[in-house]
C-alpha cells in the first residue's frame, strides 16, 4: 500500500522554513525526499532502515544523467546532496517523534568517506592578487563585477551569494548577514572599502533594474534572483576572457570557478598572516579541533583583523 507523503512533506517544508535555511534548500530537499519515496515504491517512510538507505546509495551510484548526447554517472557532489537531504528529513521525523532512529548517518559515515588525493586542493587553481586585479578590472558590467569581487573578498559559496537579499547588506558597516546553511557555522562576513565602492555602483543600477520589486541583492536580466548556475557562468566567462579558465580542459588546475575564488580568499588571508582560527571563522567552517570549542571572537575583533589582512586589489 502506497503512503501519501504530502502531509509529511508539508510539515518538512514548514520545519525547513522555521530553521531559516535558504530558499534553494527549501525547494530541493523535499524533491530529493520524494525521489527517494518513489525509489522505495511509495512505501512507508517511517519504516525505512539502514539496508534501504544502503540500497538507495547503490542506486544513486549506478544512476546516469544525459548531457550533450552522452550518458554520465551521477556526480559525487549530487549524491552527497541527495543523502544530506535524506538525513535532514529523517532528523525531522526523529525530533517529531515519528521514528526512533535516523537510518542515514551511519550509512554516510561507513560508505561515503572521501579519499581525496593528498594534493587535490593544491591542484585547484588559486589566483594571485595581480591575476585577481586583472580579472576584476576586465569586467565592465556593474552586477558581474560586484559578484566576482564579493566572492573573492568574502569567501562565500555561490549558493550563499545567490540567496543574499538587499537587506542582508550593511554597506556603512562593511558587513553582510548570510542566511543559515548546513555548511556554515557563522552568518556574518565582511568586505573592504574597494568592495563597498563596486557594490555601491551595482546598487544604483539595481534600483532601475528591479522590475519585479524583489528583495534579492543580485538580479538577472529578467529581474529575478540570480541563480547559483548563473553566478558560475559569470565567473568562468570572465576568467576565460583573461586566460584564467580553460573550459575545454579536464584538468582542475586549468579552471577558475566560484570555489576557486574561495580558495584565493583563504590563501590570501593565510599568506597575510591572519590566525588560522580567524580564517576558519570567516570561511564559516565548522570546528574540527578541540581548540575551536574554546576560542571565541567578537564581531569587532574579526572585522578589524579582516580589514587588516585582506589585500587590496587597487581597482
Amino acid at each position: 500500500m502506497e503512503q501519501n507523503i504530502d502531509p509529511l512533506i508539508d510539515e518538512f517544508i514548514i520545519d525547513l522554513k522555521t530553521k531559516g535555511v535558504s530558499s534553494h534548500t527549501i525547494t530541493e530537499y523535499p524533491r530529493y525526499v520524494m525521489e527517494f519515496h518513489a525509489f522505495i515504491g511509495g512505501g512507508d517512510l517511517l519504516a525505512v532502515d539502514e539496508t534501504v538507505v544502503k540500497n538507495y546509495l547503490v542506486h544513486l551510484r549506478s544512476r546516469t544523467t544525459k548531457r550533450v548526447g552522452r550518458q554520465n554517472k551521477l556526480a559525487k557532489s549530487s549524491i552527497k546532496k541527495y543523502m544530506a537531504a535524506l538525513s535532514v528529513f529523517f532528523d525531522f521525523l526523529f525530533w517529531n517523534g515519528k521514528i526512533t532512529i535516523n537510518p542515514v548517518p551511519r550509512v554516510r559515515k561507513q560508505y561515503m568517506r572521501d579519499y581525496k588525493a593528498h594534493n587535490a586542493s593544491q591542484r585547484r587553481r588559486c589566483i594571485t592578487i595581480p591575476q585577481a586585479k586583472t580579472l576584476v578590472e576586465s569586467i565592465l558590467d556593474p552586477r558581474e563585477k560586484a559578484v566576482v569581487l564579493l566572492l573573492l573578498k568574502t569567501g562565500m559559496r555561490r549558493h550563499e551569494l545567490a540567496e543574499l537579499d538587499l537587506s542582508s547588506v550593511d554597506l556603512p558597516n562593511l558587513t553582510i548577514h548570510i542566511k543559515p546553511t548546513a555548511k556554515r557555522s557563522n552568518e556574518i562576513v565582511y568586505f573592504d572599502s574597494e568592495t563597498a565602492n563596486i557594490l555601491s555602483k551595482w546598487l544604483k543600477v539595481r534600483e532601475k533594474e528591479n522590475k519585479n520589486k524583489i528583495n534579492a541583492l543580485f538580479l538577472d536580466r529578467f529581474g529575478n534572483r540570480l541563480s547559483p548556475v548563473a553566478i558560475c557562468r559569470i565567473v568562468t566567462k570572465h576568467a576565460a576572457v583573461v586566460g584564467l579558465h580553460d573550459p575545454s580542459s579536464i584538468r582542475l588546475e586549468d579552471k577558475l570557478t566560484p570555489y576557486s575564488l574561495r580558495h584565493a580568499f583563504t590563501t590570501w588571508l593565510n599568506d597575510s598572516g591572519m590566525k588560522r582560527e580567524m580564517i576558519q571563522f570567516l570561511r564559516g567552517d565548522t570546528g574540527t579541533e578541540s581548540i575551536d570549542t574554546y576560542i571565541h571572537f567578537t564581531d569587532a575583533t574579526v572585522k578589524r583583523a579582516y580589514l587588516e589582512y585582506m589585500p587590496k586589489l587597487n581597482i
